[in-house]
C-alpha cells in the first residue's frame, strides 16, 4: 500500500511538473485520497447529525470576523490579511471543496495563514460548522432537491466528493442532489428518509462499540442495521436483483453471529465493510436502475400476495368451515377478527409515525410472537378437525348437535386466530408499501396502486374459489382437509415466527446447508427446521394414536 502511495505521489509530482490539465491532477488526488482513507480506516463522516443551526451560531462567533458575515471573506479582520481569507459563496471554489477537506482544515489549520487549528470546537461541532461553510454557495432553489435513493446519497460521497466531481460522475442532478444533501445532513440520520444509508450508520456504530468491548451494543446495532434499514428496501432490492438481496441479508446475519462469538474485532471490521459495499452496489442500483412500470407494479403485488396470503388460507378456512357445520351466523365473529387487525394495523401505522418510534426490532417481535401464538392455535383447531374426521367422534358430533358442539369460547378462539393471522403482516405490509412509495416517486404511483389491487383481486379469486369448492367436499372428508390444512399453516406460521425472532435477535441463528423456501416458511437455520421437525412428530404421534382408536 505504501509503495503505491508513493507512485501516485511521484505521479502527482511529474503531473505538476508537466503542467498536466487540472482534471488529471485532481484524480490523482482524489484516488490518492481514498486510498489514505480506506487504507488507514481514516473516520471521514460525522458519527452524529451535523446540526447546521449550530454550525450557523459557531461561524458568527469565530468566522464572521474574517470570512464576513455572508462568507464573502469580506469581515473586519480581513483588511490587510495575507492570503486573504476565503470567500466561501465564490461558486467555483465551492465546487472544489469536499465537507471533509473543510472538517480537516479546522482541525489542523492552515500553516503560514491566519487560519488557526478550532482545537477547543468538539468534533461534532467542527462537522456542523464545516457542512454549514460547506453550504453558503448553494443556491435556494437547489437546497429541495428530491434525493431518494440517488449513488450519491451516502455519507461518505457526501463528505469526500467534490460537487464538481458530482457533476463528473451523475451530471447536472448529480451537483443538486449534492447541494441538497449538503444543507439536509438529516436525510442521513432517520429512519424514514434513505434505509440503506440508515444501515451503513448503525454497522459504523457496530465496531465503534466493538472496539469499545461493548458486544452487546455492538449485535443490537447490527440487529437496527437489518431491521430498520435494509429489510424496508429489501423488496424493492429483490425485483431488481434476488441475488443481491439473498447476498446482503446472510452476511448480515453472518454478522450478528461473529458478534456473538465474540470474533476478533479485525474479522468484525472485515464483515461490516463486506456488507458497505453490497449496501452500496444495492444502493447504486436502486439508483441507477430504478424501478420500471413494470418493476413497481410487480413489487406492489408480490408484496401484498406474499404477506396477505397465509393469512387468506387461514381466514378462508375458517369461514368455510364455518359454512359447512351450517354456522353462518357465526362468520361474523371472522370478520370480526380480520377487521379489527387490518384496523389495528393502520392505527399501528400511523401511532409510530405521528406518536410514538416503533423499531424493527418491536415489529419483529410482535410478528414472531403473534406467529407463534398461531401456530398454537393452528395446531389445536387442526387436531380438532381430524378428531372429527374419525367415524366415532364424527358421529358423537352429530349427536351432539353442531350449534352446540361450538361454544362461544371456541367461536372466540378462531376470532382470535383470524386477528393474529391478519395483524402480523398488516404493520409490516404499510411499512413496505411505504418504503415502495418514496422510491418510485409520483410517475410509479399509479403502477404501485394498479399492484396493489392486482394483489387484491388475486387473494380475493382464491378465497372464493377455497369456499365454493372445499364446501363440496363431504363433511368428513372436509374436516380431514382442513385439519391438513391448519397443520400446514401452522408448520408455516413456526418456521416464519422463529425467523421474525432472529431477526430480533431474541434468539440465535445457526446456519445448516439446507433448503430456503420462503413459501413454506422453511429457512436453512437450525433453530427454525427443529422446532418444525418437532411439530411434525408430534402431528404423527397424535394422528396415529387417533387412527387407533378410530
Amino acid at each position: 500500500v505504501k509503495e503505491g502511495l508513493i507512485k501516485q505521489g511521484d505521479e502527482l509530482a511529474q503531473s505538476i511538473h508537466n503542467k498536466d490539465s487540472v482534471v488529471k491532477i485532481r484524480q490523482i488526488i482524489a484516488d490518492m485520497r481514498h486510498q489514505v482513507i480506506n487504507t488507514y480506516q481514516i473516520t471521514v463522516i460525522p458519527k452524529v447529525q451535523p446540526d447546521l443551526k449550530r454550525g450557523a451560531m459557531l461561524y458568527a462567533n469565530n468566522c464572521a470576523s474574517c470570512h464576513g458575515a455572508n462568507g464573502a471573506g469580506d469581515g473586519p479582520a480581513a483588511v490587510g490579511m495575507e492570503p486573504p481569507p476565503v470567500d466561501f459563496t465564490d461558486k467555483d471554489r465551492y465546487q472544489q471543496r469536499t465537507l471533509y477537506g473543510l472538517y480537516n482544515t479546522m482541525t489542523q489549520g492552515v500553516e503560514g495563514t491566519g487560519m488557526m487549528a478550532y482545537t477547543e470546537l468538539s468534533d461534532e461541532e467542527r462537522w456542523s460548522l464545516a457542512f454549514y461553510v460547506g453550504g453558503l454557495a448553494i443556491d435556494t432553489n437547489k437546497k429541495n432537491f428530491a434525493v431518494n435513493y440517488h449513488p450519491l446519497a451516502s455519507v461518505e460521497k457526501l463528505t469526500t466528493m467534490t460537487p464538481h466531481q458530482a457533476e463528473e460522475l451523475y451530471g447536472e442532478k448529480g451537483g443538486s442532489v449534492m447541494a441538497a444533501l449538503r444543507t439536509h445532513p438529516e436525510l442521513f440520520y432517520k429512519k424514514d428518509a434513505n434505509k440503506l444509508e440508515f444501515a451503513k450508520k448503525k454497522l459504523a456504530d457496530v465496531i465503534t462499540s466493538y472496539q469499545d468491548n461493548d458486544p452487546k451494543q455492538a449485535y443490537q446495532y447490527a440487529v437496527e442495521a437489518y431491521l430498520d434499514g435494509f429489510e424496508l428496501t429489501e423488496q424493492n432490492i429483490n425485483t431488481l436483483d434476488s441475488n443481491l438481496r439473498l447476498e446482503i441479508e446472510t452476511t448480515m446475519t453472518g454478522l450478528r453471529n461473529k458478534i456473538r462469538s465474540g470474533e476478533p474485532v479485525e474479522n468484525i471490521i472485515k464483515e461490516v465493510e463486506l456488507i458497505n459495499g453490497k449496501l452500496d452496489a444495492a444502493s447504486d442500483l436502486l439508483g441507477t436502475k430504478s424501478l420500471s412500470a413494470g418493476a413497481t407494479f410487480a413489487s406492489a403485488f408480490f408484496i401484498l400476495l406474499r404477506e396477505g396470503l397465509e393469512a387468506l388460507l387461514v381466514v378462508a378456512a375458517l369461514l368455510a368451515f364455518l359454512t359447512r357445520t351450517d354456522r353462518k351466523d357465526a362468520r361474523r365473529y371472522i370478520h370480526f377478527g380480520w377487521i379489527g387487525a387490518v384496523v389495528l394495523g393502520l392505527f399501528t401505522w400511523w401511532a409510530s409515525v405521528s406518536i410514538i418510534d416503533i423499531s424493527g426490532g418491536s415489529r419483529e417481535l410482535t410478528e414472531g410472537v403473534a406467529a407463534i401464538v398461531a401456530t398454537v392455535i393452528l395446531l389445536y383447531v387442526g387436531f380438532w378437525m381430524h378428531d372429527k374426521s374419525s367415524a366415532t367422534k364424527w358421529k358423537k358430533f352429530i349427536d351432539d348437535n353442531m350449534h352446540k358442539a361450538m361454544s362461544s369460547g371456541t367461536l372466540w378462539t378462531l376470532t382470535g386466530l383470524s386477528f393474529i393471522a391478519v395483524y402480523r403482516e398488516a404493520f409490516e405490509t404499510i411499512l413496505f408499501y411505504q418504503a415502495l412509495w418514496v422510491q418510485t416517486g409520483e410517475d410509479g404511483h399509479s403502477m404501485a396502486m394498479g399492484g396493489f389491487l392486482a394483489a387484491v383481486a388475486v387473494l380475493a379469486i382464491i378465497s372464493l374459489l377455497i369456499m365454493r369448492y372445499s364446501v363440496r367436499l363431504p363433511l368428513r372428508q372436509f374436516f380431514a382437509v382442513s385439519g391438513g390444512l391448519m397443520f400446514l399453516l401452522a408448520i408455516v406460521f413456526a418456521g416464519k415466527g422463529v425467523a421474525a425472532l432472529q431477526e430480533a435477535g431474541f434468539i440465535i441463528s445457526t446456519p445448516v446447508n439446507f433448503v430456503r423456501i420462503d413459501l413454506l416458511g422453511i429457512y436453512p437455520n437450525l433453530q427454525g427446521l427443529l422446532l418444525q421437525l418437532v411439530l411434525i412428530i408430534i402431528a404423527v404421534v397424535l394422528w396415529n394414536k387417533n387412527a387407533k382408536k378410530a
